[in-house]
């Protein structure tokens, strides 16, 4: 049926109505009377911006990995060629032989022996030789014999065979600079096992040996001090 507007200004109205936007709480499109779209999806550029895609974030994971590798090989470079120096000047010391340590030189290696490990790698037998002034060889050699020594005590008072077992089973392993290292439960108590380093065992040695060497100052000091003037003869 048709319908005959008395006012030609009404049809223009109702035509225009059906094109006005509909409002919603969404993004909203322009449809047309009895479209069943409703909401404009959100686009994939859109997506995208918000969230960034999968391969670039594999992209900075990789690079991430990389860095951190190359990183840990220059180090573990650089940790190698100062660990050579220093065997190398261990090395150097003149050695004396089958002469035993002094009393110094044996109380800083039995408190390594003692306090932080009995099985110092080659790195730590460097440290130590240096420090004290006793060639590589020999410091290596003392810790061996001292081992072998603690072994028989142990297994005289036990009979057990099993001393070896025992000093495994007392010892914590720790990663120190990239390497596996055996410390003592008493190196783990005064300082945590992520902060022990080569750096590290150096201060704790040189700062023992500074303390043994101003001791043994400080008593030649005091003997010195009180020693008796000799009798001077009075000739007539």
């Amino acid at each position: 049926m048709d319908v005959e507007f008395a006012n030609p200004s009404m049809e223009s109205v109702v035509l225009s109505e059906e094109s006005v936007p509909r409002r919603t709480l969404r993004k909203r499109v322009t449809t047309s009377k009895g479209s069943s779209l409703r909401f404009k999806p959100a686009s994939v550029s859109a997506i995208t911006a918000r969230h960034g895609t999968t391969s670039e974030d594999n992209l900075k994971k990789k690079a991430y990995k990389q860095a951190f590798l190359k990183s840990a090989a220059r180090a573990q470079s650089e940790r190698e060629t100062r660990v050579r120096e220093l065997k190398k000047r261990a090395l150097a010391i003149t050695s004396t032989g089958k002469t035993p340590a002094t009393s110094r030189q044996r109380l800083v290696m039995q408190m390594v022996y003692d306090e932080i490990t009995p099985y110092p790698d080659e790195a730590w037998v460097s440290q130590l030789g240096v420090i004290i002034n006793r060639e590589y060889h020999q410091v290596k050699n003392w810790f061996s014999n001292q081992r072998q020594k603690d072994a028989r005590d142990s297994r005289q008072h036990t009979p057990q065979p099993a001393a070896p077992a025992s000093l495994e089973a007392s010892l914590c392993k720790i990663t120190c600079d990239g390497r596996d290292l055996r410390l003592r439960a008493a190196a783990l108590n005064s300082c945590r096992a992520e902060d022990w380093s080569d750096t590290f065992f150096d201060e704790v040695v040189m700062i023992y040996n500074f303390r043994l060497l101003a001791k043994h100052s400080q008593e030649e000091a005091m003997a010195a001090f009180f020693e008796p003037e000799p009798d001077v003869a009075i000739h007539s």
